[in-house]
């Protein structure tokens, strides 16, 4: 080997050492998150299935990021007034926002001309199985519901909301008559069917868990296919031919245009923290792992495209 071309070797090879280290020092800042901080806007009060959700997951996140995520409640016209505060903000990925089927059915029932799609999915964690449920010395079973001669009152969260239309779904099915009473702060509609203030409500398996385990309610109708293995006294809808009412899932976005990089990373710390033992416990002990929920960024979005239309086929229906 010549002299040139050994000095040209060790020229090439000082050159891709040089490129290595430049590639390893620009992938470290690309995995930094450019955030100092997040808040994640949650539309719905203390206490309910997307509240205790957020706050579950947010310190694997906060663990995952390196950066600390703050929950905050700010309820209001079914999540419209928390959605609005979210695009109202910078699109860059420092603001997360609690998505549910209510961003797909608030748009097709008018309440809002915000669209789902002003938003980027980051991912949908879990499917909550919904029940019907009384409490007291009320309903203490469906054959009651079914027998009542004057109109139930059933609450659910919001108006015109998820919750409003498969409460519609149920009780028209059913034959029963009924009054929609909608709330926006779930423990208010829990203490007002412990209290006798209301005859039914419908809420996730999850939320309920706790009150169904302390004797405070009673599951009467578990809205599924087939009866649930961890309510095998329950009816479910299918085995009584009612239409099904599709499930809540509960999920995490970003106002849309975020960067993509941003949402990657999100992507990845929330799907690395739905894998810590502290939310999978969270998980179980909510019974949210009754149906496998957890999608990524690409996955949900299609989701939510499919779902939107099969929720307005159900609203034009009705």
């Amino acid at each position: 080997m010549t002299g040139d071309e050994t000095l040209q070797r060790k020229t090439t090879f000082a050159a891709i050492l040089i490129a290595a280290a430049s590639f390893g020092t620009a992938s470290a800042q690309a995995q930094e998150f450019p955030c100092d901080s997040v808040e994640w806007i949650v539309g719905w009060g203390a206490g309910g299935g997307s509240d205790t959700f957020a706050r579950s997951i947010a310190p694997g996140v906060s663990d995952a990021l390196g950066v600390p995520v703050t929950v905050i409640n700010m309820p209001g016209a079914s999540s419209i007034v928390a959605m609005e505060e979210v695009l109202g903000r910078d699109a860059d990925g420092c603001t997360l926002f609690s998505i549910t089927p209510d961003q797909l059915t608030n748009e097709l029932t008018g309440l809002t001309e915000l669209s789902y799609r002003d938003l980027d999915a980051v991912m949908r964690a879990h499917v909550d199985i919904g029940m019907m449920y009384g409490a007291g010395d009320g309903l203490q079973s469906w054959d009651d519901v079914t027998s009542a001669s004057e109109d139930v009152l059933v609450g659910g969260t919001g108006a015109a909301s998820f919750d409003e239309i498969v409460v519609q779904i149920v009780m028209d099915d059913a034959g029963v008559p009924y009054r929609y009473i909608p709330y926006e702060n779930a423990s208010d509609m829990h203490a007002d069917l412990i209290g006798g203030r209301l005859h039914l409500i419908y809420d996730e398996v999850s939320v309920m868990n706790p009150m169904i385990e302390a004797g405070q309610v009673t599951p009467l109708l578990a809205l599924a296919d087939e009866r649930l293995e961890a309510f095998p006294d329950v009816p479910a809808a299918g085995e009584l031919d009612y239409t099904v009412p599709p499930s809540l899932w509960r999920g995490v976005s970003v106002a849309g245009d975020a960067p993509e990089d941003v949402v990657a990373m999100l992507e990845a710390a929330f799907l690395k923290a739905a894998e810590t033992e502290a939310y999978t416990e969270f998980e179980e002990g909510r019974m949210l792992n009754l149906y496998p929920g957890t999608l990524g960024a690409a996955d949900f979005t299609s989701l939510l495209d499919r779902e939107f239309e099969a929720y307005r086929a159900v609203t034009e229906s009705k």
